[in-house]
């Protein structure tokens, strides 16, 4: 198989690693390990961390495919919706794996994983991206892993919630709101505050 076939079939998966490389290529784990080696040298495949690789240069479009089960969430699931237009410097994916490595640097953007608890872990969806899927939380529930994460404020969250009442549903918010402690009571306070 030559380098650039191989690099097309493992351009259909967003992230892979050297052993999916050995049984596309049909080569042994020793050579593939001198493959992946040459492949990364010449600029072909990117490491995103060890033993986990890519062609892809977006961050973006492989994040929520690095570890599994996941989905991408908090700043950067609702700068993708359109409800804020701060450009987030990290990319948080919620995942249900505890891992020892909690942020990674790829393509110039900070990936940090949130670990959750199962019961936790939902409200999320797959979506088109570019040439690929990808899984992100549903607006709502981007909104209250942030809260939960604490990676945005209450009063942050009520702002962001005024401001898109036409594009998110209150409801799914407080539907969502009820995992995180104290949070419904706090958001139809300042709700109600913005409304007078």
């Amino acid at each position: 198989m030559t380098n650039l076939r191989l690099i097309k079939e493992l351009g259909r998966y967003p992230a892979f690693t050297v052993k999916q490389v050995a049984g596309i290529s049909g080569k042994g784990m020793d050579y593939t390990y001198l493959m992946v080696y040459r492949l990364k040298k010449s600029g072909l495949i990117h490491e995103i961390e060890k033993g986990k690789y890519t062609t892809e240069s977006d961050p973006f479009k492989m994040a929520s495919w690095i570890v599994w089960p996941s989905y991408i969430s908090c700043w950067a699931a609702l700068n993708f919706y359109g409800l804020t237009e701060q450009q987030p410097f990290t990319i948080h994916v919620v995942t249900t794996v505890k891992r020892k490595v909690k942020i990674l640097s790829f393509g110039g953007a900070r990936i940090e994983f949130l670990t959750f608890k199962r019961e936790r872990f939902l409200g999320f969806v797959r979506r088109r991206y570019g040439d690929s899927y990808l899984f992100i939380a549903e607006k709502e529930k981007a909104l209250v892993d942030a809260v939960a994460a604490n990676k945005m404020s209450v009063e942050e969250a009520a702002e962001i919630v005024s401001r898109n009442r036409r594009k998110l549903s209150v409801r799914k918010v407080f539907h969502y709101g009820v995992l995180v402690k104290g949070l419904n009571k706090k958001l139809r306070v300042l709700l109600n505050d913005k409304k007078g």
